[in-house]
């Protein structure tokens, strides 16, 4: 993500504003957190709104291209296999908390 937008910006001045605004005007504190509840509100569903106009992941994924029909899958030749070695027998050994030390 890209830091702060010009949005939120925008949304955190017009919330600082109306507080200051009704502070200037003196109203009661029940009546401020109100008016800001209610500000909050307006913020938060413009946020849903523009959350929801926004292409999702599953829409910007591109579709399967259909096969060719110049190059078929079955005409396509495996890759040749140059060497096949024999599995190396791996040496047994005891469990770690019941080797003996070497003497």
């Amino acid at each position: 993500m890209g830091g702060v937008g010009p949005r939120f910006l925008l949304e955190a001045l017009f919330l600082i504003a109306l507080a200051i605004g009704l502070g200037i005007a003196e109203l009661s504190a029940g009546v401020i957190v109100g008016v800001m509840a209610l500000a909050w509100l307006l913020v938060c569903l413009f946020e849903l709104t523009v959350w929801a106009d926004r292409p999702r992941a599953a829409d910007a994924r591109p579709t399967p291209e259909e096969p060719d029909e110049a190059t078929p899958a079955e005409t396509v030749e495996p890759a040749a296999v140059t060497e096949i070695r024999e599995a190396e027998p791996v040496a047994r050994r005891g469990r770690f908390w019941r080797r003996r030390a070497a003497s």
